[in-house]
Formats: structure tokens, sequence, C-alpha cells
């Protein structure tokens, strides 16, 4: 299959293949085809605009497929590809890992996961597997975010209680990031949704080429 764009980021965190509204689009068509008034209602909190916007990107990645009936009055119905369907063993995995993490902290799970949504959260967790890294590391390793992103994710890591701080023992003010039992005992479904996210691009025909280092590479061969 050609190649098509690049997806630079991982396919179920943040600005890929899920995010909240996403992953629930997922999570809906694995119980069967849709159509875009049932996906509205099982989804109160998504307006037109955005549940179309978010259905034609999960098109466009070969994740659903969309469906038009030449009739009056239109109809379209939304089912998942191939891809989208085989990917069914990860989308349940990653929902009751979500619901355990949510519990762990005595969080609602749709807030858990908006927050866990946000752009480069994933990728600073997988960097911080390999151990505490200061603020300048995952700069260094995150060039793509900028300073507002990379410092808003790390606060939201610290609320879901996956990371904390700690004063490096230099004698300054600088603090590392490390993670907790629960952001290291999460490692698991880490490494699947990256195996995952590697047979995906390969799947569809996207280019894989995310932001991770080597000292992650080797922990996942």
């Amino acid at each position: 299959m050609a190649r098509r764009k690049k997806f630079t980021l991982c396919p179920l965190g943040g600005v890929g293949v899920a995010g909240v509204l996403k992953f629930w689009i997922c999570f809906h068509l694995l119980g069967g085809t849709k159509r875009f008034g049932e996906l509205q209602r099982l989804l109160p909190q998504a307006s037109r605009q955005m549940l179309t916007r978010q259905l034609r990107e999960l098109e466009q990645v070969g994740m659903v497929r969309r469906q038009v009936f030449d009739q009056l009055p239109p109809k379209v119905e939304y089912s998942l590809t191939d891809a989208g369907r085989q990917s069914e063993e990860l989308v349940y995995q990653f929902h009751a890992w979500a619901q355990w993490c949510a519990a762990a902290i005595g969080m609602e799970y749709d807030d858990w996961l908006r927050i866990h949504s946000g752009a480069w959260m994933v990728w600073i967790w997988y960097h911080l597997l390999s151990g505490a890294k200061r603020y300048s590391d995952l700069r260094r390793l995150l060039p793509q975010a900028n300073d507002q992103i990379l410092a808003a994710r790390l606060r939201e890591m610290e609320r879901l209680g996956v990371i904390y701080r700690a004063p490096l023992q230099d004698g300054t003010s600088k603090v590392a990031y490390s993670l907790t039992r629960l952001g290291r005992t999460s490692e698991p479904i880490l490494r699947a949704r990256y195996a995952w996210g590697r047979w995906f691009c390969e799947r569809v025909g996207l280019e894989f080429d995310w932001p991770v280092g080597d000292d992650v590479n080797e922990m996942m061969t």
C-alpha cells in the first residue's frame, strides 16, 4: 500500500486515533455500525461540528469507514475498518486500564480520560519509563512540544498521580520528574499501545515516525 501522511503521535494517545472523543467513537463502533445521529446520542458532550471532524480524521487514518446511501433523506453509516476491528482487544484493554487508574485516584472516568488524552502525555510517560528526567531532558527528547504544552502535561500527570517531582541532589532548586508506583505499573499497557501503534501504521500505510528515543525503543524489543 502506498505511504500516506506521517502520523507522529501515538494513535491511542492525544492527537492520534484517540483522544477522548475518538476513543469513544471507536469504542461504540465495536458494537456495530452506527448512523451519525446514533453517535450523537451516544456522545452528547460532543458538538455536531466536533463529531464530524473527529469522524473525518478517523476515516483519513483508516480506522473508520463511512458509507453514504443514495436515498432521500440522506443516510450515512459509520463502521470500523478491518484494521479498526482488529484493534478491539486493545481498545477494551485500554478501557479497563483507564477505569482502574481513575478509580485508584478517585477521579471520574471521563475526567481521567480527558486529561490523559492531552497531546504528548503518552510520550512523556514513555520517556520516564527509563528513569527520572529533568524538564530540560524532556524538552530535548520532545523538541516538537513547546514549553507551554510540556509544562501543562507535567502538571496534569501529577494530578493523575502518575509522576512526582523530587529535588536534585546538586544544591540547586531544580527538580526531576519520576513515575509513581501507579505510573510504573502501567508499563504493560503502554508497551501494548506502542506495539499496536506500530502494527496499525504498517497495516494502513502510515509512516511510523514517533518521537521515541533509543532508550524506549530498546525497552520494547
